[in-house]
């Protein structure tokens, strides 16, 4: 794959991973939102209907034959009345068997506090679990006191205690609205469905949420993935395109690439009536050195030839190495033949310079055929073929030094 196709590639990965990420915690922040509403509307319905069950039980009672004592002093009603509100609470009990029923006094204490106390249960307890007329039922929570201040109905719970979980719903008497001392029925309901119901509401939207939420991670993860493996395979191909076209020693191009190069640089030169050089270079007494301080040194060096090579030549130019001390130079976009004879000189000059090798000074030479385009030929395999001619040549005339092809 091409460089610009992977980039691609990855780009495209990248802005799909992006919109992957924020689809993910859309849909969280939209499913727990109305996930929340749902959970939410299910309470407040069931609530109303608590309170709905309620104020149709206080519509069904008659007050009004006990609203003057329990204006001035409800411990004086008599047990016949609470026979009769009982009975009457028992009757209406019938509608749902899961309810207690009571009834509650707001008042006021010897020390002003505002107190809840107990008036009536028609429950189906035993005698000994119900409290006394006028008993202190319990201390006024801050909800039942806003409900008796404000006359408004509540609900409170659920609560848990010995009998089970109970939800209470207090709704205050409109018998009783105006006076110092009114009256507030509550209803304690039996919750044991009433999370059920919260659950059931939300289980389908929590499990859709869900549904979503995994596809999306997976879409994010396989991403993810899909841009490792395209990375490790890019890498891969990068490695081998590697091992095709560059010497394993020097990491110098290989024949294979500088046949390549040549072809693209003798298409510009056509075009642009520009000379191109090729320069064939072979070490001088580089068989003494291998055989005489082994390959291991023999690499060194030949790694060190290389450096110095690559950093005599301009950008546009390749060294490559071809084969045990061989290389080969190409210099595209020359102007005329001085310009390849000075580049000549300038390698030769600087191969002559000792090298400094684990602690030995080793001295080599160097001996370079050239071939020019178009003086010598349009073909690569012909003009490194002629600059090897040339090389030889070079070699004749006493090593370190350079010659031109000449076709005789």
């Amino acid at each position: 794959m091409q460089l610009f196709e992977f980039i691609k590639f990855q780009r495209i990965q990248n802005q799909a991973k992006y919109w992957y990420r924020v689809l993910f915690f859309l849909t969280l922040l939209i499913g727990m939102f109305y996930i929340f509403y749902l959970a939410k509307t299910q309470d407040e319905e069931m609530r109303d209907n608590l309170i709905t069950y309620a104020k149709t039980i206080e519509q069904s009672i008659d007050w009004q034959p006990h609203a003057a004592t329990l204006n001035t002093n409800p411990n004086n009603i008599n047990k016949t009345d609470l026979a009769q509100l009982e009975h009457q609470l028992n009757s209406a009990c019938k509608a749902n068997r899961n309810c207690h029923f009571i009834y509650l006094l707001y008042v006021q204490n010897q020390k002003n506090k505002l107190q809840v106390k107990f008036l009536l249960d028609a429950s189906p307890q035993p005698p000994s679990e119900i409290s006394h007329l006028g008993d202190v039922f319990v201390e006024a929570s801050d909800a039942l006191k806003r409900g008796m201040q404000t006359r408004k109905s509540l609900v409170e719970g659920p609560v848990t205690d010995r009998w089970g979980t109970w939800v209470s719903a207090h709704v205050p008497l409109t018998t009783t609205i105006e006076t110092p001392n009114f009256v507030m029925l509550g209803i304690d309901v039996a919750v044991s469905n009433w999370n059920q119901q919260i659950y059931k509401k939300i289980i389908a939207p929590t499990m859709i949420t869900l549904f979503f939420l995994v596809i999306l991670a997976g879409l994010i993860f396989q991403s993810k993935k899909r841009e490792k493996l395209l990375a490790q395979l890019f890498h891969s191909q990068s490695a081998l395109s590697e091992l095709a076209n560059n010497d394993a020693l020097t990491g110098l191009p290989n024949r294979r690439l500088l046949e390549d190069r040549m072809q693209q640089a003798l298409k510009e030169a056509s075009r642009a009536q520009n000379v191109v050089a090729v320069l064939f270079l072979d070490l001088d007494y580089f068989k003494v050195i291998n055989d005489t301080y082994g390959h291991v040194i023999g690499d060194q060096l030949l790694k060190k030839v290389a450096d110095r090579l690559t950093s005599l030549l301009r950008a546009e130019d390749t060294v490559a190495r071809i084969g045990g001390d061989e290389f080969v130079i190409l210099l595209p976009k020359l102007k005329d033949e001085q310009q390849v004879i000075a580049t000549a000189e300038k390698v030769i000059s600087e191969l002559a310079k000792p090298f400094d090798i684990a602690g030995k000074t080793l001295q080599v030479g160097v001996s370079i055929g050239i071939a020019l385009y178009p003086e010598h030929d349009d073909n690569p395999s012909h003009l490194i073929k002629y600059a090897d001619d040339a090389m030889y040549v070079a070699k004749r005339q006493g090593r370190n030094c350079y010659a031109i092809y000449q076709p005789d």
